[in-house]
């Protein structure tokens, strides 16, 4: 960016990051205690950025050099050298205000290099490692933001946001076979017949589908551990779990409409009202 932001365009800025980037955890981010947006926000902000490099980058070592950037970025963070980014900057201010472990944001960092690898996953574990690893992170750092501190409560959110986002990979399926970017993985392929440089081909779509299948019932599952662990905890950690909401939304949507049918949009009354419910 330009000239440095005050701490109240930055904060408007982090914001606008979020929205525009992840608008569901967004707007369950309004539906949190005024003095926590802010840096839930930040947070979105950073994940945001490293979520898009793989779609900002012409080859794979741009990528890894994008990546590594922030991965000094974090470590740079309190030893006055930090650097000049408005994400980086809130970091900054976050991270100890929170008492947020710098080590997560760098498990995320490494999480998110998997998708610069041109070989798919090759099972279902790793499937679920990366959805831990991304938005399970995400939502376990919102836990924290939000002032819980038991370990139970923080597997549960973390729980919370793997199944969210493998909702989201399924999804993204469309987009992702644009980009040629495959994540079902091969042992769930090789079930149907298939392998990473036949799934998208011309005649295979009844396979392929059967095995999109296969990822929204392990999102299910992941969905059904995420409510179970969840009802085991106090009401006042609700906030830290409401994005399972539009988890449920998502793929009740999916499994009516069918593994054909990935398109999903919901207006923001029908989200409103899901996270209303919760």
């Amino acid at each position: 960016m330009g000239a440095k932001l005050s701490d109240e365009n930055r904060d408007v800025f982090l914001a606008q990051e979020a929205k525009r980037n992840d608008y569901d955890r967004w707007l369950t981010t309004l539906f949190a205690p005024a003095s926590a947006r802010d840096a839930i926000f930040t947070l979105l902000a950073f994940n945001a950025e490293i979520s898009r490099v793989r779609e900002t980058v012409s080859e794979v070592l741009l990528g890894d050099i994008r990546l590594q950037w922030w991965r000094d970025a974090v470590s740079g963070l309190g030893k006055g050298n930090m650097l000049d980014h408005p994400v980086v900057v809130a970091l900054n201010d976050v991270i100890p205000r929170y008492q947020l472990d710098p080590a997560i944001f760098q498990q995320m960092i490494d999480t998110r290099a998997r998708d610069l690898d041109p070989c798919p996953f090759e099972t279902t574990a790793e499937l679920l490692s990366y959805a831990e690893g991304t938005g399970g992170r995400v939502n376990s750092l919102i836990f924290t933001i939000l002032g819980f501190t038991s370990a139970e409560g923080e597997a549960a959110a973390r729980k919370t946001g793997s199944a969210y986002a493998l909702s989201g990979i399924i999804r993204a399926i469309p987009h992702h076979a644009q980009q040629d970017l495959l994540l079902i993985p091969t042992d769930i392929l090789a079930s149907e017949g298939l392998a990473p440089d036949t799934a998208f081909m011309s005649g295979n779509e009844d396979a392929f589908y059967r095995a999109v299948r296969q990822i929204l019932e392990a999102a299910k599952q992941e969905q059904f551990a995420a409510r179970k662990l969840m009802k085991s905890r106090p009401g006042a950690e609700k906030s830290a779990h409401r994005i399972s909401a539009l988890t449920s939304l998502y793929l009740d949507y999916l499994g009516s409409k069918g593994e054909r049918n990935l398109q999903v949009n919901f207006g923001v009354v029908r989200k409103i009202f899901s996270l209303l419910k919760t």
